[in-house]
């Protein structure tokens, strides 16, 4: 592909001394430039192939992932060894305690979700929360999110049985997955999470400036690839679940719209569901209404009056 080719010439072309004494691409500019040479090459790719321009936007967004955050890091509690890679853990609270799977999102690592990790782990959870194969401590060559999932299931389950599963953003599609993949849980909540991994591949689609076509293709693609389809990733799990998922969302969330929470309530007519006012995305992890609603859906505080009925959706 042509950023590849290229991508050795743009570096060196960037390079720029700092403080007179090591060379640095320069930081701005150098991501612009990578930006628009990624953006051209899956367009030249879409005009010759929309199967293949479909496949290198896949390419690109399993291939997305975090690097060790070495400042100010939580320390490591376990390595796993996994076959494509390791496998970092972190744990809280009284190992005694009733345990929760707690996931991180898409293109982040577990630094993300600590606000939660601690507010769980003062309310008596002992909380386990991985760093996502292939972010943050966690390495691995590139997978699916359908493997990430499957990885989870099968690495984490020795810390179970969970008493809940917790997944922000596309963490929640992981755990849906590793869910059906055997892992063992008695309730789900999501965080601002994708109805489906359709919805989230069609968000970065439109955020990567992807030709329009691929919005079609990509989901043919990823069949063809993978043998699953991302239609699947989600709904199957909220279906099933019902009275044991709890559905939280930031109405002011610009990055995983409302509307994809309602969907998943509407999917599941016995979930509960929270929308809180006054966070985003990223905020909604440290908001007070977060950790009362899953400490009432926990069954250790009383019900929220923000509960919200499917059928009310």
């Amino acid at each position: 592909m042509l950023y590849e080719i290229l991508y050795p010439a743009l570096y060196l072309g960037s390079l720029t001394r700092i403080r007179g004494t090591r060379l640095e691409p320069r930081g701005a500019q150098f991501r612009a430039l990578k930006s628009r040479l990624r953006r051209l090459d899956v367009h030249v790719l879409t005009a010759i192939s929309p199967f293949a321009g479909a496949w290198l936007a896949l390419h690109r967004f399993e291939r997305t992932s975090v690097p060790l955050r070495r400042a100010g890091a939580q320390p490591v509690d376990r390595i796993l060894q996994t076959e494509k890679g390791r496998l970092a853990i972190r744990f809280s609270g009284d190992e005694q305690a009733p345990r929760v799977l707690l996931i991180h999102g898409w293109n982040a690592d577990s630094s993300m979700i600590l606000p939660l990790a601690a507010a769980l782990t003062r309310s008596g959870f002992r909380v386990v929360y991985p760093d996502l194969p292939g972010d943050g401590a966690s390495t691995s060559s590139p997978m699916s999110f359908h493997e990430k999932g499957r990885q989870i299931a099968r690495y984490c389950a020795q810390y179970g049985p969970f008493h809940c599963v917790i997944g922000h953003s596309a963490g929640g599609l992981i755990a849906a997955i590793a869910l059906e993949e055997g892992l063992p849980a008695h309730r789900f909540v999501t965080i601002c999470a994708p109805q489906s991994l359709t919805s989230l591949l069609q968000a970065y689609l439109v955020q990567t400036g992807a030709p329009e076509c691929l919005r079609h293709e990509v989901q043919h693609a990823y069949w063809k690839l993978r043998r699953r389809s991302p239609c699947d990733a989600g709904p199957a799990t909220f279906a099933r679940l019902q009275d044991k998922l709890l559905v939280v969302h930031a109405n002011s969330d610009w990055q995983v719209l409302v509307e994809e929470a309602r969907s998943i309530v509407q999917a599941a007519p016995r979930a509960k569901a929270i929308f809180l006012d006054d966070c985003n995305h990223r905020s909604v992890l440290d908001h007070p209404g977060l950790i009362a609603g899953i400490t009432a859906f926990l069954g250790g505080g009383a019900e929220p009056s923000r509960w919200t009925d499917a059928d009310a959706v």
